[in-house]
C-alpha cells in the first residue's frame, strides 16, 4: 500500500494549532505516567487521561498541519517548521512517559514521513474516550480503530481488525521497529513511539487514548509490524 497524502484535513485541525505551548515552557512539567481527571473533551471530561494530554493534542495537531505544508511545499521553510512542531510534540510524550525527550525526538525525526504522521495523527486523538466498533476523530475509537485512524492519515488503508492489522503487516523485530509501526498481541493492537516501550493506544472501556508502555506481562510476547510497506 503506497501512502497517499491529504490536505483536506488540515483546515479543520488550524484552530488547534495556536494552542501550543512555547518550547520554552516544556522544563516546568515533570516527567510522569499518572493520570489525573482533567477535561482533553466534552466526552472524556469524567474518565481518566494523560496529566499532560492538553499539551500533547495542541502540539500533535500543529506537527500534522506543518507536515501537510511540508508535503504540499517542499520547501526548506516548512520542513524546518515540521522538524520544531515534531520536536515539541516528541518532547512532550517523552515527558510523559519519563522517558529521554532527545532519544524520542531523534526517533521520529528518523522514520519515514508516512510513519511520523501515523504517529502524530494518533497523538491528535489523545484523551479521546474508547469506544467499542468505533473511529470517529474526537469522539471516540477502539484500538483498531485509532491505528485505523492513524495510518489513514498517511494515504494507507488497513483492516478494521487487530488480528487482520498485523497479519497484513510485514513483520519486524523490536530491534527494528520504528515509530509508526504496528504492535500487537492478541486482541489488542497499539501504536509503537520507536522508543524502548512507549506506545499510544486504545485500551478499554472507561478509558481513553492514552500514552503508554507495553504491559510489562506482554513484553516478551508481542509482535510488531510494518504497514507501509505492504
Amino acid at each position: 500500500m503506497t501512502p497517499i497524502f491529504s490536505s483536506s484535513a488540515r483546515a479543520a485541525r488550524r484552530s488547534l494549532s495556536g494552542a501550543l505551548i512555547a518550547l520554552t515552557s516544556l522544563g516546568v512539567f515533570g516527567a510522569t505516567m499518572t493520570f489525573d481527571q482533567g477535561t482533553v473533551s466534552a466526552q472524556s471530561a469524567e474518565l481518566p487521561v494523560n496529566e499532560l494530554a492538553a499539551e500533547v493534542t495542541a502540539a500533535a495537531s500543529a506537527a500534522v498541519d506543518a507536515l501537510e505544508a511540508y508535503l504540499d511545499s517542499g520547501s526548506v521553510a516548512d520542513e524546518r517548521n515540521l522538524a520544531w512542531h515534531r520536536s515539541i510534540t516528541a518532547r512532550y510524550t517523552a515527558q510523559q512517559l519519563g522517558y529521554d525527550e532527545l532519544a524520542m525526538v531523534e526517533a521520529w525525526s528518523a522514520a519515514p514521513i508516512a510513519k511520523q504522521r501515523a504517529v502524530l495523527g494518533a497523538l491528535t486523538q489523545v484523551g479521546v474516550p474508547y469506544r467499542t466498533n468505533t473511529s470517529v476523530e474526537g469522539e471516540g475509537f477502539d484500538c483498531s480503530g485509532l491505528t485505523t485512524y492513524a495510518w489513514a492519515g498517511a494515504g494507507v488503508e488497513l483492516f478494521r481488525q487487530s488480528g487482520s492489522q498485523i497479519s497484513s503487516a510485514e513483520r519486524v523485530t523490536r530491534e527494528t521497529a520504528e515509530a509508526g509501526d504496528l504492535v500487537h498481541y492478541p486482541g489488542h493492537v497499539m501504536l509503537y513511539l520507536g522508543v524502548e516501550d512507549a506506545i499510544v493506544h486504545s485500551v478499554q472501556t472507561g478509558r481513553t487514548v492514552e500514552i503508554d508502555t507495553i504491559s510489562s506481562s506482554r513484553r516478551n510476547s508481542v509482535s510488531f509490524g510494518d504497514p507501509s510497506n505492504v
